[in-house]
């Protein structure tokens, strides 16, 4: 049985975003304790639940196509159609002047997870492979201003075709994108 969209959105989508971030901030406690082998357990879970957060997120659009919500009919004609509309609201950390392409590279993340490398459509693609996903710590003015964690802590970057991002700001403005198309109110950033 599927679940009704928005149902499918808040205890589906949302819990494993959610999920994601808390393994960002056990990452960062475990780099502040200096501790070498929680650090290494850390990054794993933190890369495990972000690829699970992606591929929810990128999946979510399947669930929006076989649901046909009011919000969203005529626009879904194909599912490339669907992403290409949601991707137009998309924006950086909700700065409605900075428009990103995250459904995209939410989308190329996931597949680069689930295939190890990608064979198709190449020319399009920001992300090629699974090594493209890591936890590295950045330094400053490596990623776009407001974006990750302060301070050079390591977290789950996607080293993408057009420079490196925090996987979590990739998440959030997708999720935040999902939210303005589907008219869910945005909460404070990082909260459900």
């Amino acid at each position: 049985m599927q679940l009704p969209w928005d149902e499918h959105f808040d205890e589906i989508v949302i819990p494993a975003w959610q999920a994601y971030l808390r393994s960002e901030t056990h990452l960062t406690g475990a780099a502040n304790a200096r501790d070498g082998a929680a650090l290494k357990r850390a990054g794993y879970e933190a890369l495990r639940e972000g690829g699970a957060a992606t591929i929810y997120l990128h999946h979510f659009a399947e669930i929006v196509m076989r649901a046909q919500p009011a919000w969203a009919r005529g626009e879904t004609r194909s599912l490339r159609d669907l992403r290409r509309w949601v991707s137009k609201h998309c924006t950086m950390l909700r700065d409605e002047n900075r428009p990103v392409a995250d459904v995209e590279l939410c989308g190329d993340v996931a597949d680069a997870l689930k295939h190890a490398v990608l064979t198709q459509r190449l020319d399009v693609r920001q992300v090629r492979e699974s090594d493209a996903v890591i936890t590295l710590s950045t330094g400053y003015g490596e990623l776009a201003f407001g974006e990750g964690k302060l301070g050079g802590v390591v977290q789950v970057i996607v080293v993408a075709n057009t420079g490196v991002r925090a996987l979590s700001s990739v998440c959030q403005n997708v999720v935040d994108a999902w939210r303005r198309v589907s008219g869910i109110a945005l909460p404070p950033i990082g909260v459900v």
